[in-house]
């Protein structure tokens, strides 16, 4: 596993001193303190995974005492086996075959969760820095990277809200089911919430560089019916204008009221543009941005000749006569239900 260099403080900006065991910033004297090879710019961050608790503190004793993907294969939770798929795919990543980049370049995953995303970009770029603040998932990512002798890989404990990296850092930044979880425990509009993130997103890039963003669709068939939120799991929020889906969200027990805000193709090519990315190519992912198997490009004939084809031709006669009327007016292609993005600075 690699040792993260030109470390700045988040705090002042100042470039970090350090040893095998802390970081310590000259101008503000706040110290980071380095944990077996990781950086932890973070001490307390609630647990949050694919795996529950008791699960993944399990999954981690297996992976330190054998192999990482028998810790997860052998285990037989249907929990774990469940989010095993996921975390084990590393076509999730297949997007950075879009990327026009060189393999020498330096790429970001923020959110690295597993470290499924930054598995796969080490084997493609020359370094890769995975951002994560759980701790459990950073347990598991060291003993992954170092089982798979991944040596361009580094690790950092930290949140999107404490990048502790000097602008145009990296020529490549990966936000994978990300951006909606931004505002989560942060005050103010979420919708500002995201814009900033995108905005601290773009400083890190250097010209040329890539912000890659896998996200749901807001306007997904579905939600128009009740399907749950994927993320708060109420329904209707994603698709009520944003001040009653907040007193919605309200009424139902969501203090902060609804904080995972999605957007349709037009409303994240706006965010991204007010952010500064004024270059955007959008993809249908299908099945999901998780999952990959198809990325295809949202302009153009491509789209169409997919849907008509490949998009789920299943369902009663119904179902299927609204589909083909809906993909030869042109909007089925804006009601799937995720998107892989990737924007250009």
């Amino acid at each position: 596993m690699n040792r993260v260099t030109g470390l700045i403080c988040p705090d002042c900006g100042t470039a970090l001193r350090g040893d095998p065991e802390q970081f310590v910033c000259p101008a503000c004297k706040a110290s980071t303190s380095v944990i077996d090879g990781v950086p932890h710019f973070l001490r307390d961050f609630p647990y949050w995974g694919e795996i529950p608790i008791r699960q993944m503190t399990e999954v981690n004793r297996r992976a330190q005492t054998g192999s990482w993907k028998s810790a997860l294969l052998d285990y037989d939770d249907p929990e774990v086996q469940r989010a095993s798929v996921m975390i084990l795919n590393l076509d999730r990543a297949n997007w950075h075959h879009l990327v026009r980049l060189p393999a020498d370049s330096r790429v970001l995953d923020i959110g690295a969760g597993m470290g499924t995303n930054s598995h796969a970009l080490a084997l493609r770029y020359r370094e890769v820095v995975a951002v994560e603040p759980v701790l459990e998932r950073i347990q598991f990512m060291r003993q992954r990277f170092t089982q798979e002798r991944l040596l361009n890989v580094g690790i950092v404990r930290s949140s999107i809200w404490k990048l502790p990296f000097a602008p145009g850092s990296f020529d490549l930044v990966a936000l994978n089911g990300v951006l909606e979880w931004v505002a989560a425990g942060q005050s103010g509009d979420p919708g500002e919430l995201q814009k900033t993130a995108l905005q601290n997103i773009h400083r890190l890039l250097r010209p040329g560089g890539y912000v890659y963003v896998g996200i749901e669709n807001r306007y997904v068939p579905g939600y128009f019916i009740g399907y749950p939120d994927p993320h708060c799991g109420l329904p209707f929020v994603t698709v009520l204008p944003r001040p009653l889906a907040h007193w919605y969200a309200r009424r139902h027990g969501h203090e902060d009221g609804y904080r995972n805000y999605l957007y349709s193709s037009r409303g994240y090519r706006k965010l991204l543009q007010k952010a500064g990315f004024q270059q955007s190519e959008f993809y249908i992912a299908s099945p999901s941005y998780n999952h990959p198997r198809y990325l295809v490009p949202l302009e153009g004939g491509a789209s169409s000749f997919y849907l008509s084809n490949f998009g789920g031709g299943g369902g009663d006669w119904l179902h299927r006569t609204v589909r083909r009327t809906l993909n030869f007016s042109g909007l089925l292609k804006y009601l799937e239900y995720s998107y892989a993005i990737l924007a250009r600075k």
